[in-house]
């Protein structure tokens, strides 16, 4: 079959791009491929698919795995030992859903992606929540896994797509400008009065660390070097890590690991049930939903888990004035993901301007008086 637009009952085009559906012969087995080109004009259309077809015929070992079977291969070579694995696991479940389990993942596009990221994009947060998902969401939901997923295909398993030839910048949505919040020391005051009392230890850590919430909710003991005052865990984008800890971070862990009779650093107390009093694993939906009490009783709003993170930064760069050693503390790999935090050391510079000189006409009238 030539290349065709696709259309409805009506007789109406369901989309501006031509499509192809072919059938081919690879290793005496016949196969069909069809999918959307990523072209408006014939020509192009025609062109596209004389290249699938080319690159099917000379195509890798693995062309017929699909994206389920891509994703469950990824999550257990990948993400098994990654203490943040479940976000990039969440996305997947995205990616399939939008793009459909059933595809190749030779024959997946950048068109398809980018109709994945466009039916995303106009979903919201579900029923109890109708705001539509952000940008930054739809980026870590479609782009980042499907990305990671193929990349992996092409130089690990054989399979003969070519994510290097996708423009993954573009497809990307536009983010919303970073936001930097942090908790005044009224609604701190309020937040820790509210919060359960075996949740204090982990939340403390997070606020004197800021490390990401799933890379330091899946410590270990065996991750733990008091001696040296040190821990290793998942940095993103460079896998596990040892990182350095104060002495105060030392402290708190070394208690907890002390409470602990299971591997890990951080659990709780629980409080009802057969097992009242027993120490359990902290879990991320369980800490989620206590922060979430603590800050609504404590009537502070518009805090977000992460923003802990970012509550560290600024602390941070407010206190020591050194850019460089707060990337440090953060593992960015690029001093420009430090940067949105520079805007402190702005306002300090605005105060200072605007502090009035010993010089001034004001200051000398008093001096006078």
């Amino acid at each position: 079959m030539s290349v065709y637009k696709p259309k409805d009952r009506e007789g109406r085009e369901k989309s501006p791009y031509y499509h192809f559906d072919f059938t081919v012969t690879v290793h005496g087995e016949r196969r069909r491929v069809h999918g959307s080109t990523g072209e408006r004009t014939l020509r192009a259309a025609e062109k596209y698919q004389e290249a699938e077809r080319r690159k099917i015929l000379r195509g890798g070992p693995n062309d017929d795995l699909t994206l389920t079977a891509a994703i469950e291969r990824y999550a257990l070579e990948v993400l098994a030992d990654k203490p943040g694995g479940i976000d990039t696991i969440i996305g997947l479940q995205h990616c399939e859903r939008l793009i459909g389990g059933d595809r190749r993942l030779a024959n997946i596009t950048a068109n398809d992606i980018a109709e994945a990221v466009l039916r995303r994009a106009g979903e919201t947060h579900g029923a109890k929540n109708p705001k539509l998902v952000s940008g930054a969401t739809v980026n870590r939901n479609v782009i980042e896994p499907m990305r990671a997923v193929m990349f992996r295909a092409a130089r690990v398993w054989g399979v003969g797509c070519e994510p290097h030839k996708i423009d993954w910048p573009k497809l990307r949505r536009r983010e919303a400008q970073p936001r930097e919040r942090e908790l005044s020391d009224e609604e701190a005051a309020a937040f820790w009065q509210e919060l359960r009392p075996d949740f204090h230890p982990f939340t403390m850590f997070l606020f004197s660390r800021g490390l990401r919430l799933n890379a330091a909710l899946g410590l270990m003991k065996l991750d733990v070097d008091i001696e040296r005052r040190r821990i290793r865990v998942w940095i993103k984008a460079k896998g596990l890590r040892w990182v350095p800890i104060s002495n105060a971070d030392a402290a708190v862990i070394e208690a907890e690991m002390k409470k602990s009779p299971l591997p890990n650093v951080w659990t709780y107390e629980v409080q009802r049930g057969r097992t009242k009093g027993m120490r359990m694993a902290l879990t991320l939906n369980g800490y989620r939903r206590s922060q979430e009490t603590a800050l609504r009783r404590a009537g502070i709003t518009d805090f977000r888990r992460h923003d802990m993170r970012h509550d560290f930064a600024t602390k941070l760069l407010r206190a020591t004035r050194d850019l460089a050693l707060v990337q440090k503390a953060l593992a960015h790999s690029s001093i420009t993901s430090t940067m949105r935090y520079a805007h402190v050391l702005d306002d300090d510079l605005f105060e200072g301007l605007n502090a009035e000189s010993r010089n001034s006409t004001g200051a000398g009238r008093r001096k006078a008086e």
